[in-house]
């Protein structure tokens, strides 16, 4: 069986974060290091980003 890599929709960075939606939207527009989309879904409307990419992000800008 193959093991998947976990992704996260900025829903769960911002669960994860404490912080709204908006705030996450608002970092990917305003930081150049905000993590890449690896995949979209729902039609290409909802972009999933990798846990490494996001455990890296969070740690560059001291979220945990």
């Amino acid at each position: 069986m193959h093991e998947l890599p976990k992704l996260y929709a900025k829903a769960d960075m911002a669960a994860r974060w404490g912080v709204s939606r908006q705030v996450v939207k608002n970092w990917e527009t305003r930081h150049e290091d905000f993590p890449k989309p690896v995949m979209w879904v729902g039609n290409g409307t909802m972009p999933l980003y990798l846990e490494q990419d996001v455990m890296e992000y969070e740690k560059r800008r001291r979220l945990k």
